[in-house]
């Protein structure tokens, strides 16, 4: 079912290095490092480099199965478009909602972490635990990126490209000076002795690991803006995934060369940058990586508002939501839709911050499920999209590599609806009802107008 050809987004406006750059940013990796180096480092030890390599690999056969499904129909629905031909429109709708409910809830995570390192760059510490101004600053953080966003993709690209190159910079600068220094001495009075290894904590692992990675499909959503729509978001996806293996690996092994399992064990699911920031990189180091984190907050936030927005427009045009959300503006940019999500999430966000005492946790989770989720229904759509002469012709990449994937993230759903909190649940059953409602409410206006117009 192709997509109807519609005037609207800006055609070959995003290049490779561009695309890839989306990718990347995406991903937030100083934000998603900081945060989880401790959490790893208490499960698998001095084997949290290894496993966040091998983490990637299930991620990369994703990568394919979108690949495959984008050279065939590259639309900037994505999971939605790809999924309706295979399953249907009731479960591509699904799927499309998934993705958007994902990236809804992830921007709680990011407002949140972006208000908390935004007070405390300024030095307004008692600022950075208080919920309203967590609310205030979050939310006029995602103001301020979604009208960047709502400009037009080429405004985003020099945003993006501007904001990750600070944040990897800084990234990068740390962890060369952590690989470079005297190791801290070993002996952690207090401290916690290095994890044994269990198949539990190695299964938990990956599944904060294979996280780490989600965003890589930034590139897709964005297909039909791209130089070569089907060809340069496969390539810039794997290139971002290269580029993020090397990045995570590289931290992982250099702050634990230097800090040792125990002190990272300590540190736990607090920031590890900030922590090693004055022994590392001086009085002012962390201010300067609180700087980072607060980076790549944002520019994690943006190119999660752009295939949001993209995803919208794609299912409006095609009659499954409201046709307002597939209006663009003289840019190109599909300004309604955005500024749609960004209400959403902005809600969203309110709700979380004021009702939850673990906002950052509920929302990484239900974001997990989702995500699980649409991973697993998208690889499983790839022989059926194909059917039986398109398998025939390659059948290792659109049957075998797709079938592989999806049950590891089929196994993976289960294991996240296993371990996430009631909140978590009860997040991910509110924006699936919304969605499927919303559903609903265009397919009843949808059968309404055209019995008006008989």
């Amino acid at each position: 079912m192709a997509a109807p050809t519609l005037p609207g987004l800006a055609p070959r406006s995003v290049s490779l290095g561009v695309s890839t750059v989306f990718s990347l940013a995406s991903t937030a990796p100083a934000y998603s490092l900081a945060v989880t180096v401790g959490l790893l480092a208490a499960m698998v030890g001095d084997r949290a480099p290894l496993l966040l390599a091998v983490s990637a690999i299930p991620v990369v056969l994703v990568v394919l199965a979108f690949g495959e499904l984008n050279a065939a129909e590259p639309d900037c629905g994505t999971c939605y478009a790809w999924t309706s031909k295979p399953f249907g429109r009731h479960v591509g709708f699904l799927a499309g909602w998934v993705v958007i409910a994902a990236c809804v809830l992830v921007m709680a995570n990011l407002m949140q972490a972006a208000a908390i390192y935004a007070y405390t760059v300024l030095g307004l510490d008692g600022l950075a635990g208080s919920r309203p101004a967590q609310a205030a600053a979050g939310i006029a953080a995602l103001l301020l990126m979604a009208a960047l966003a709502a400009k037009g993709i080429t405004l985003a690209a020099r945003t993006q490209v501007v904001l990750f190159t600070v944040e990897a910079l800084l990234l990068v600068a740390f962890a060369v000076r952590a690989a470079l220094v005297e190791p801290l001495p070993r002996a952690v009075e207090g401290a916690a002795s290095g994890p044994s290894l269990t198949t539990d904590a190695v299964v938990a692992a990956f599944l904060v690991a294979v996280f780490l990675y989600w965003g890589w499909d930034s590139s897709f959503a964005v297909n039909e803006e791209s130089d070569d729509p089907t060809g340069t978001p496969v390539r810039a996806a794997l290139a971002a995934m290269g580029v993020l293996v090397v990045l995570y690996a590289g931290f992982a092994w250099a702050i634990t060369s230097y800090a040792g399992v125990d002190r990272l064990v300590a540190v736990g699911e607090d920031d590890v940058l900030a922590v090693f920031a004055t022994s590392l990189m001086g009085s002012a180091g962390g201010t300067v990586l609180a700087g980072a984190v607060l980076v790549s907050a944002l520019a994690s936030a943006q190119t999660t508002i752009l295939p949001s927005a993209r995803a919208m427009f794609s299912m409006s045009r095609r009659g499954d939501l409201p046709a307002v959300l597939a209006r663009v503006s003289a840019t190109g940019s599909p300004a309604a839709a955005t500024w749609v999500f960004t209400a959403l999430a902005a809600g969203v966000y309110a709700v979380l911050v004021g009702t939850s005492d673990a906002v950052l946790a509920d929302s990484v989770a239900a974001t997990a499920v989702l995500v699980s989720g649409y991973y697993a229904l998208t690889c499983a759509a790839v022989p059926g999209y194909f059917g039986r002469a398109g398998i025939a012709v390659r059948p290792v990449r659109r049957v075998v590599l797709p079938l592989v994937a999806a049950g590891t993230f089929g196994a993976a759903l289960v294991l996240s609806v296993r371990d996430s909190s009631a909140t978590s649940l009860a997040a991910v059953a509110v924006v699936l009802g919304a969605g499927l409602a919303s559903l609903a409410v265009v397919r009843r206006t949808t059968r309404a107008t055209r019995k008006q117009d008989r």
